[in-house]
């Protein structure tokens, strides 16, 4: 088994998919579009599946939908940090670029069936 071809993050096509936008790629260059979908990624919690179609057949629709808000707000809070690259000044400063984030998901929400642990057949009492 390749974990890199039979499993993906379902995130990265969300990214991926407001990354395609004539938004972004008509401004940002190819490197750039790679910091975006870093940068983004970095700030979201990953869904981890084999096949979209099953996936997609079993997920809410209000759910995908915030995940998809998900993707987006990422996306444009790591716009904002590729359009304030300090390292454009880093020559006349010598400062050293320093990035501090934190994921944003609500540990409050209930988990969805594909992200709630898999336990043992037989549960303790």
């Amino acid at each position: 088994m390749q974990i890199n071809v039979e499993v993906h993050n379902y995130m990265e096509t969300l990214v991926g998919q407001f990354l395609a936008a004539d938004k972004y790629t008509d401004q940002y260059s190819h490197e750039q579009l790679a910091d975006l979908a870093c940068l983004s990624l970095s700030q979201i919690r990953p869904v981890y599946i084999r096949y979209d179609v099953d996936f997609l057949s079993a997920i809410s629709e209000t759910r995908l939908i915030q995940l998809k808000k998900y993707a987006k707000d990422a996306v444009e809070a790591a716009e904002l940090m590729i359009k304030n690259d300090r390292r454009k000044n880093r020559d006349k400063t010598g400062e050293i670029p320093v990035v501090i984030s934190s994921a944003r998901f609500d540990e409050a929400l209930e988990l969805e069936w594909y992200e709630r642990p898999i336990r043992g057949h037989h549960e303790e009492k």
